[in-house]
């Protein structure tokens, strides 16, 4: 046999063994083109050279040699697979069946989370400055977003929230819609939201509890609601029906807000509401904002804001009707002014300090609660990990004066410390409450200043 195979060239029998292993694999290629697709040309712009046809050997062979089998024939490329995010909807065309999420990026697709608020409390309901009883106060929402399309999403969500009260059970949980939002995002710069969402005027409601370094929302909310909050005018939790058209250029370093609310009731005028900030050294580009990042990044945010709702500040309803002949109530329009700044330093190795104020007015004639309001916050974290997390500390003052003559003014005292595992997503909060809250004259009462204390541990948790 060794004589016969002396007789085959042995460029032969390696060809033959290379077509014989394509001809085994013949989808080799084409994976291959999934994972690297072969480029069409090379960096001078060549096209690649085409096979060469498989030469007959020189040599002729013996009588007795059997033909070689021919070789197998080279596989085809694979096509050049097209560059940018893969579309699996066209256009205007709907799909003809089910349609698997394609990555990146997934579209349709769908997230969702949860994030939840607990604190214990010590304070007495029946005496604000003694603390010498026990309450709980549990915040938590539950939301989902989705991508149908590269420009039209959507976010819903739920929240629960019970924070006691003299005399109540345990049953009274309320759980009410949160975000019912349909998205259109053609482009950063300009966006259309409509549903129920926030209404953004100040800089805190596009953070939320959950973008804050204190455990207690901002405003003038006293020990067991014993006043109204002086904030911007907004439905429950911050939100109310309506549309809102915002956008933000350069990369978030300009950002706007421009919405009409309201819309649940035919018998009101919209309540017109908007926004405009500037963020220097870095921008905000998202919808949601956070009022202290937590040395993630260095910014600083001077923004305005404003609203305006026609005849929008009256009296409230009377739990029996008036008696015949009463005159009826005017209303007044409302009107609100905010101008804030906010700032975050990454210190390096001396920390990170946190700085924000902000100053509002407002306007509804007599049946406004407030006059104005103003808030300032400094917070300081340390650079070093201990155990799991940073020690941050913090301190705000706010101050609000009364709409009534010979008014004093209400204030709230917090300072706090926390341990930040993950900002913003799991953090425990003690902290120290002291509040004086300025209550008008009633028929039973004389005007006074109610004062209380208050000390809480918090948890925030939420998925990141």
């Amino acid at each position: 046999m060794h004589r016969y195979l002396s007789w085959i060239p042995f460029e032969l029998l390696v060809a033959t063994a290379l077509g014989a292993v394509l001809g085994l694999w013949p989808n080799q290629s084409a994976v291959l083109a999934q994972a690297a697709p072969p480029a069409a040309e090379d960096e001078l712009g060549a096209e690649e050279p085409e096979a060469a046809e498989p030469t007959a050997p020189q040599t002729p062979l013996p009588p007795s040699t059997p033909e070689p089998p021919p070789p197998a024939a080279a596989a085809m490329p694979a096509p050049p697979v097209p560059s940018g995010p893969p579309v699996v909807i066209p256009d205007g065309e709907a799909p003809p069946g089910p349609v698997a999420p394609a990555f990146p990026p997934a579209i349709p697709s769908i997230d969702y989370g949860a994030r939840m608020r607990i604190a214990a409390k010590i304070q007495d309901p029946a005496s604000p400055e003694s603390m010498d009883d026990l309450g709980i106060q549990v915040d938590s929402d539950i939301y989902f977003s989705g991508a149908i399309h590269r420009m039209f999403k959507w976010s819903a969500g739920v929240t629960i929230s019970y924070s006691g009260a003299p005399g109540s059970s345990a049953t009274p949980v309320y759980v009410q819609p949160l975000d019912v939002i349909a998205r259109f995002e053609p482009m950063p710069e300009f966006n259309i939201y409509m549903g129920r969402m926030i209404v953004v005027a100040d800089r805190f409601t596009p953070s939320g509890p959950w973008g804050m370094d204190e455990f207690f929302y901002v405003g003038m909310v006293g020990p067991y609601g014993l006043t109204a909050a002086a904030l911007q005018k907004s439905g429950t939790t911050g939100r109310d029906l309506g549309i809102n058209v915002w956008g933000a250029p350069m990369g978030g370093h300009l950002k706007y807000y421009l919405g009409a609310y309201q819309f649940h009731d035919p018998n009101l005028n919209p309540l017109l509401s908007g926004r405009l900030q500037v963020s220097l050294l870095n921008g905000e580009p998202a919808f949601y904002q956070r009022t202290s990042y937590f040395g993630t990044k260095d910014f600083v945010s001077i923004g305005v804001g404003g609203q305006y709702q026609k005849n929008g500040s009256g009296p409230a309803a009377p739990a029996t009707p008036p008696p015949p002949g009463t005159p009826a109530a005017v209303p007044a329009n409302w009107t609100f002014f905010t101008a804030d700044l906010t700032m975050d330093k990454n210190l390096g190795d001396s920390g990170t300090l946190s700085l924000y104020g902000a100053y509002m007015m407002f306007d509804g004639g007599v049946y406004n609660k407030w006059d104005n309001y103003w808030v300032a916050s400094l917070g300081y974290m340390l650079p070093k990990t201990i155990g799991i997390g940073k020690i941050r500390g913090n301190v705000r003052y706010q101050r609000a004066m009364d709409n009534v003559d010979n008014a004093e003014a209400s204030s709230i005292l917090d300072a706090q410390i926390s341990y930040n595992i993950m900002p913003w997503f799991a953090r425990v909060q003690v902290g120290y409450r002291r509040m004086e809250m300025y209550q008008r004259m009633t028929a039973t009462a004389a005007a006074a200043l109610v004062a209380g204390n208050q000390i809480y541990v918090g948890v925030t948790l939420a998925d990141p």
